[in-house]
């Protein structure tokens, strides 16, 4: 049976060609110091090189207008006071990058403010990570406990019940057991859960990952707040899935397609934290010399408050995360959830035994159209 380019485009099953694996694999394994050093990885805080500069080409902005008012319409629809903003006046017309040789890929260094990549964190990792409608890789191998909103609170307002955010992990003192096994393993307490164990949180529409499929009739939306922001930004993007991967020094993506949308919307994600290295590769057949290969694979480091945005032929492409590039968190993000907006004096007091969590992590939030 022949294959369509669109079938091919959708094949969830294929395998990468080996020099894609091979530029995987080494990014994965390369020192630090021949990282900082290695010319080929595009990296805007350095500034691009003059072979950069010719293949990367400004397509156009997102206005700083625009950025404050998405900012603002996420805050409002999360429930946090919009009014002391010490960012607003900071922030600045957003570049959008696109490469000549991957049609689609866009980059746009610097688009969510300190002050927003600081709420997007909290909600993803207080609210829904909290939130059994969205599901986690431990559920799979572990009963969880999840933490339960608090009572309405009818005249004491020092309780998070007074914003948009109800529940939270890190209010678990660290020893405390609430994952039971499913099998002979040993129950998780708090620190193996956050700091060892958790990987994934899917927002909305849950993608199956056995199956690598999403399901026909999803019963889990979107959140609203994260929608508003998104939204804000990317008009023709109504994000219905959001894949949020969260890495430690060590964690890594191997080498993969998106092919499991039923549309042909593009994708935005965002990157919070730590630095990383994103691998975007196109081609389904080997390249046959070197000169080929580097017009054919491209590493991107992408820093706290990136946005890489995916359409056309690269929405399909194969991509990866070889790297976290460790120590790069930036100051504003490194102490969280110490400083967690929105909370009582309770929480705040328990966020502050976390201080420092989020030092060695990088959370990488994928937003998506499944459906037309």
């Amino acid at each position: 049976m022949t294959q369509t380019k669109h079938d091919s485009h959708h094949d969830t099953h294929a395998l990468p060609p080996m020099f894609i694996q091979e530029a995987y694999w080494h990014y994965n394994k390369v020192k630090p110091a021949d990282l900082e050093n290695d010319a080929k990885v595009i990296d805007f805080a350095k500034g691009l090189s003059e072979d950069q500069a010719r293949v990367l080409r400004p397509v156009g902005s997102i206005k700083a207008a625009t950025i404050v008012a998405a900012c603002s319409a996420f805050r409002r629809a999360a429930l946090v006071e919009d009014s002391k903003s010490p960012f607003k006046d900071l922030i600045k017309d957003a570049q959008i990058y696109e490469h000549q040789d991957f049609p689609g890929l866009q980059i746009i260094p610097g688009l969510l403010p300190p002050e927003t990549q600081i709420l997007w964190v909290s909600r993803i990792l207080h609210e829904y990570l909290a939130d059994p409608l969205h599901k986690i890789n431990l559920e799979a191998d572990y009963d969880i406990e999840y933490p339960l909103p608090p009572p309405v609170q009818t005249e004491e307002k020092d309780s998070s019940s007074a914003t948009g955010f109800a529940r939270t992990f890190f209010t678990h003192e660290a020893q405390s057991r609430f994952c039971t096994p499913k099998t002979d393993a040993k129950p998780l307490n708090a620190v193996q859960f956050l700091s060892r164990k958790l990987r994934w949180l899917t927002l909305g529409t849950q993608y199956h990952w056995p199956t690598r499929s999403y399901p026909r009739n999803p019963s889990t939306i979107f959140p609203p707040d994260l929608s508003a922001l998104v939204t804000g930004l990317f008009p023709h993007i109504t994000p219905e899935s959001g894949v949020c991967l969260l890495y430690g020094p060590k964690d890594f993506m191997p080498v993969h397609r998106d092919v499991s949308e039923q549309c042909q919307r593009a994708l935005a994600s965002f990157s919070v934290g730590c630095d990383g290295i994103f691998l975007v590769a196109r081609g389904v057949e080997e390249a046959e010399t070197d000169a080929e290969k580097a017009t054919r694979v491209v590493a991107i480091r992408v820093h706290s408050g990136d946005c890489i945005h995916l359409d056309g032929e690269t929405r399909w492409a194969w991509h990866a995360m070889p790297r976290t590039v460790a120590g790069t968190c930036p100051k504003y993000l490194a102490d969280w959830p110490a400083g967690s907006p929105g909370w009582g004096k309770k929480e705040t007091k328990a966020f502050e035994k976390w201080k420092g969590w989020m030092g060695s992590k990088r959370l990488n939030v994928s937003c998506r159209q499944v459906w037309d």
